[in-house]
């Protein structure tokens, strides 16, 4: 059992909690939030959609400062054939009151400076007050084991929590120039400064086998009955564990984009974000973990490079319309550190599609709408109640309202549904069925500033 906490790699939590690919976040505005779609950004948030695009800006200072409000639910639901409860759910809440973009442009003739600041990964904090199944399944395995020895088993109980947050903090610097008024580049660099934090128990094993020290088969210390029947590597394992341990890493992300525009009303832009190798060193905290997270180690979590298109077009002064492709190149990843790529856990590339539209109410309101569609590229090999991913379809919209030429106000609120996933397996006697499922909201406000 001392080994359950230790399968809780980086991606347990690091993994993309909202918007974006297996590990990336792409929700970074509230522009983002109520329109879904900012890949040809020609706006403050351009910092991190479309660097190019942000020579379209005033001379000047501009700035945007950003915060999302995020909730999600996790589910896993099991019908492991150990377990008391069949079918069991267990549930993570995931919070991030904070999830802050911060953005600021100082343009100049052809040339645009700007730096902007990003949770690119990661970004809130899971809870399963319950654990996960596997958590749970050494201790239910207890049951045919014994009965096995001849000694009838049919409880069990534990004390497990786990609790993980995790933050991929990026700052993010790049160069635009005008090469005319119809082709704009630039050049970036993002540096991604990843922290991992774990904090788990598995406590008070209890189990009731029937034999000559227990005949009533009433719930006994799991640990004092291996002890007491010779077994010392069982007791050992059904022993109180505990993880505290930290796990940072930093990484390096060129990002290069081109900004097209062949007419006043058309926009059309593409990035590309280079991989990032990211390793994670271990720090264990209070000698807890030993034998599970262990001090020193390094594990590697690197980030899949990524081609985005987007295109803005506005048919009439007070329409626009905006669609965005992100593409991920996920099979030229290795996610868990024990192989060059991950290609037997993923049969394709992870790709998300976005539409937008927003309508001009008036000179100072503007009211949007949008629809955000991911496709993960994984198999059953991949999934598993520590990370899964899942087709989603999100909604968004909110307005934004110009409160003078210096100020401008974004607010914006989105909801995200999964489909569900499933996994079946066996070992031994055991089969199940895992169920995975999720659902997101989130509520965004922003303030842009030009001077």
């Amino acid at each position: 059992m001392r080994k359950i906490l230790t399968i809780i790699s980086a991606l347990a939590i690091s993994g993309s909690l909202f918007a974006g690919g297996l590990v990336t976040n792409t929700n970074q505005s509230a522009l983002y939030t109520r329109l879904q779609s900012r890949n040809a950004s020609t706006c403050v948030d351009a910092v991190y959609y479309n660097p190019a695009g942000l020579t379209k800006l005033s001379d000047g200072f501009h700035f945007s400062l950003n915060n999302q409000t995020v909730g999600q639910t996790k589910t896993v639901t099991t019908t492991y054939t150990h377990f008391e409860e069949n079918p069991k759910d267990f549930v993570g809440t995931v919070s991030a009151p904070f999830f802050p973009s911060i953005y600021a442009v100082y343009k100049t003739g052809k040339l645009a400076l700007s730096f902007g600041f990003n949770p690119v990964g990661g970004g809130g904090g899971a809870i399963y007050e319950d654990g996960l199944p596997s958590f749970e399944m050494p201790i239910a395995n207890i049951k045919p084991l014994l009965t096995g020895y001849g000694m009838t088993t049919t409880d069990y109980s534990a004390d497990i929590y786990f609790d993980g947050s995790s933050i991929y903090l990026a700052p993010q610097v790049n160069v635009s120039y005008a090469i005319n008024d119809l082709f704009s580049v630039a050049a970036g660099l993002r540096v991604v400064l990843a922290t991992n934090k774990y904090s788990g128990s598995i406590e008070n094993v209890m189990i009731n086998p029937v034999y000559a020290g227990n005949p009533s088969g009433a719930m006994i210390s799991a640990p004092a009955f291996f002890t007491a029947i010779g077994q010392p590597v069982n007791a050992a394992k059904t022993a109180d564990t505990y993880a505290d341990a930290q796990m940072k890493g930093t990484g390096f992300t060129p990002v290069i984009s081109v900004n097209v525009s062949p007419t006043e009303n058309l926009n059309i832009a593409l990035k590309y974000e280079f991989k990032t190798n990211l390793d994670l060193t271990t720090t264990v905290f209070e000698n807890k973990t030993a034998g599970m997270f262990i001090q020193d180690s390094v594990a590697t979590a690197d980030m899949p490079a990524m081609l985005a298109a987007g295109i803005e077009f506005r048919p009439m002064d007070r329409l626009l319309l905006t669609t965005s492709l992100n593409y991920y190149f996920d099979k030229n990843v290795d996610y868990d550190g024990q192989d060059d790529v991950d290609e037997e856990r993923i049969d394709k590339n992870f790709m998300e599609v976005g539409f937008g539209a927003q309508f001009d109410i008036t000179e100072k309101l503007a009211l949007s709408a949008g629809w955000l569609g991911t496709f993960t590229g994984v198999n059953e090999l991949y999934q598993s109640g520590f990370t899964y991913s899942l087709n989603t379809n999100s909604f968004g919209g909110g307005l934004g309202y110009k409160i003078n030429d210096m100020i401008g106000l974004n607010l914006g609120g989105s909801y995200t549904m999964y489909k569900e996933g499933t996994k079946s397996y066996s070992g031994g006697a055991a089969t199940a069925t895992d169920v995975y499922n999720k659902n997101a909201w989130i509520v965004a406000v922003g303030v842009d500033l030009h001077f």
